[in-house]
């Protein structure tokens, strides 16, 4: 075996100070794998978790790893070959989940391992794949049922070759150990975490921090079960542990010792949770790591605040505040320590102020909360449903098995029996062949003679037989086809109804909105063009002439204002159901609304095209239209400025085509998003029309209407 030169050599520092010399270590590098294959050498280096946010550090891993990949593809395919890819897939998808800057990628790479893995029926690297994508469910899309479905596709995948492949059982019993503390099923976390340490030490290659890890779970479940005293007990086991290691990642420690800080804060031994605590805070500054940091740092605040130093207390909470805006329980312990700290130094404006931050961020945990206890809640049934399915289908192996071995004895006890009965059985046969081939001898001509007869009475019957059938199917197809237009027939007189019925609804609908639109308008001229009129009377009793400058302006603009409004609800009120509009045709209604507008002074308009309706237009068709052009020709009286204005009205052999445009100001964004364009379009799209608006070339603004 040829190791490679990866975990010698910093490749961060590689890349930032030898860039000359990058092309030339490449090429070594594919040197290198052709000569190392030849060896049947694949090595990978160690991830240093220390760096994991390191993105220098983990780009340079992610490059060095693909260069080797593309380096194979230059190779004859072979069996080493294929498996320094799987190896360097592997790789690439653990690099890509501990880098922890582009996790999703790992399910890619690890996906691509699994269908290389099962083509070239390599059961180890099956495995490997499916512990990434189990991984990848389970830790980063919390998707937990998908990671126990995968767990249990392991647990039938390792049993294939128990002897072989038992040294990643301990993995799977930890995978599930996890995600039963997570989905909050500590007594189930307990079981799995004690087998996985059972089966730890079947893997004799594995890094002993594993271990560590495995009690820091274990006691996490214990925790989760209020049994303080053996979460302690484990916790510290994991310590010593790590401690006994001659090399540890930094992050290890900071985990561990935050875990045993907010053990001795439930057992209030405030004093240990601070020497821990301070630590784990030290480690994460280390790491660059704020919102772990800060999960350290509020557990020490609440240390604090248990041996009365509320000072400390509330220095540590409020920088865990400020490392951490993210995650709800350390931002809600900070909070709670920083109210019973400036209660217990009577500064009661700030007590009251950290008390309602911590009621709001309490709202919004809860419901991260009720949502996480939906997946939890899905997880439990997955599992259960998982585990039983699995339980079944090993005791229904167990018990092929023993049937196979129950079979095998009884085989093996008759065989001697069965042996001396065919030596009996085989000269009786013989003595009976002789006399049968005599009688077989003596009988065939009369059996052929009689198969001869036989057959051409068969052929007679299925001559016979075939025509029934002829028949019978010309029948079948003969009623087949008569029901098929019969249904036909039906059908289309369904339709036809149909069709009558929603005419019959359309013409109600529009009839409804007539008569809403009357009642409307007749409310706004009876009621409130009245109420306007009587207020402008009014006013007008008010001598102006002896009224200061100041009030005498107010005075006019007010009576302006009402003069203004009286003549919009006057306006409205005979927009709202144009009586021409239900008689007559579409060109006579706009030209009575041309005439209208032409009344108000401030633009122009003119109407082109034809005095008549060329083609018949239903009821809500031209009212649709109408109210479309009614409300173009509004939008140009408030915001074109334009001194011009057309509506042409052009009848097509298939369509009709309004054109409305002006020459003011043109378009804006302000009434390109404005809400009458969007009912313009609305109205269109109701009667299957067309709706387009544009700036004019030669300036300001066209809307068009395609109605087919």
């Amino acid at each position: 075996m040829i190791v490679h030169a990866w975990s010698r050599l910093d490749l961060t520092h590689l890349v930032s100070t030898m860039k000359p010399f990058l092309t030339l270590m490449l090429l070594m590098g594919w040197l290198a794998i052709s000569g190392s294959l030849q060896a049947q050498s694949y090595d990978t280096p160690p991830f240093n978790f220390d760096r994991s946010t390191d993105g220098v550090y983990v780009d340079s891993l992610l490059h060095a790893t693909r260069v080797r990949l593309a380096g194979l593809d230059r190779l004859r395919p072979t069996p080493t070959v294929d498996t320094a890819r799987m190896e360097y897939l592997h790789f690439l998808g653990y690099v890509h989940y501990s880098g922890r800057a582009n996790r999703d990628s790992v399910l890619v790479v690890a996906n691509h391992l699994l269908r290389l893995a099962v083509r070239k029926k390599n059961v180890k690297f099956q495995i490997k794949a499916l512990l990434q994508i189990e991984r990848y469910y389970r830790e980063v899309a919390s998707n937990y049922p998908q990671a126990i479905q995968v767990n249990y596709d392991l647990l039938s995948l390792v049993e294939t070759g128990p002897d072989k492949f038992d040294l990643y059982f301990w993995r799977i019993y930890r995978n599930l150990g996890h995600i039963s503390n997570m989905i909050g099923e500590y007594g189930e976390a307990v079981t799995y975490l004690q087998k996985s340490i059972a089966w730890f030490g079947r893997d004799k290659k594995i890094d002993p921090i594993h271990l560590s890890d495995l009690h820091r779970s274990l006691a996490s479940a214990y925790k989760g079960q209020q049994q303080i005293n053996k979460a302690e007990a484990h916790f510290l086991l994991a310590w010593n542990l790590l401690n006994q290691q001659p090399s540890v990642p930094v992050s290890n420690k900071a985990f561990l010792t935050n875990a045993i800080g907010q053990v001795y804060n439930s057992q209030q031994k405030f004093t240990q949770a601070i020497q821990y605590l301070t630590q784990s805070v030290a480690y994460w500054g280390q790491l660059n790591a704020p919102l772990p940091q800060a999960d350290a740092l509020a557990d020490l605040s609440l240390a604090y605040l248990g041996l009365c130093r509320y000072s400390e207390a509330i220095a540590a909470a409020q920088d865990a505040l400020v490392k951490n805006q993210k995650v709800y329980a350390p931002r809600l312990t900070a909070y709670s320590v920083l109210v019973s700290a400036y209660e217990q130094q009577q500064d009661w404006k700030s007590a009251f102020m950290y008390q309602r931050l911590y009621e709001a961020t309490k709202s919004e945990a809860q419901q991260a909360i009720n949502q996480t206890e939906s997946l939890r809640t899905k997880a439990k049934f997955d599992r259960d449903r998982l585990e039983t399915a699995y339980r079944q289908e090993r005791l229904l192996q167990q018990q092929r098995y023993q049937n196979l071995a129950k079979q095998a004895e009884i085989d093996r006890l008759s065989s001697s029996f069965k042996t001396n009965e065919l030596r009996r059985l085989a000269q009786t046969n013989a003595l009976k062949n002789q006399l049968e081939r005599q009688q077989l001898t003596a009988g065939a001509a009369q059996k052929q003679a009689l198969q001869q007869a036989t057959i051409k009475q068969l052929k007679i019957d299925q001559q016979a037989t075939e025509r029934i059938l002829l028949l019978v199917g010309i029948v079948l197809s003969s009623v087949v086809g008569l029901l098929l237009l019969y249904y036909s027939f039906k059908l289309r007189r369904t339709n036809v109804a149909l069709r009558a019925k929603n005419s019959e609804i359309q013409l109600a609908l529009i009839k409804g909105q007539t008569l809403e639109r009357k009642r409307v308008a007749t409310e706004l001229h009876d009621r409130v063009s009245s109420l306007l009129g009587a207020t402008k009377m009014t006013f007008q009793t008010i001598d102006s002439a002896v009224l200061p400058p100041r009030d005498k302006k107010l005075y006019e603009n007010s009576l302006d204002l009402l003069t203004d409004a009286a003549t919009q609800v006057r306006e409205l009120s005979h927009n709202l159901i144009p009586d021409q509009l239900l008689q007559q045709d579409l060109s006579v209604s706009l030209m009575g609304l041309v005439k209208k507008l032409n009344q108000v002074g401030k633009t122009e308009f003119m109407l082109n095209g034809e005095s008549f309706d060329k083609r018949p237009l239903t009821q809500e068709v031209k009212f649709n239209l109408y109210v479309i052009c009614l409300e173009l020709c509004t939008n140009i009286l408030r915001h074109a400025n334009a001194q011009m204005a057309h509506i042409e009205l052009v009848w097509q052999d298939t369509s009709v085509v309004i054109h409305v445009s002006d020459d003011g100001v043109g378009l804006n964004d302000t009434l390109q998003d404005g809400f009458g364009l969007a009912n313009i379009r609305e109205r269109a799209e109701t009667i299957g029309a067309q709706f387009r608006m544009e700036s004019d070339q030669r300036g300001g603004t066209k809307a068009s209407i395609l109605l087919p």
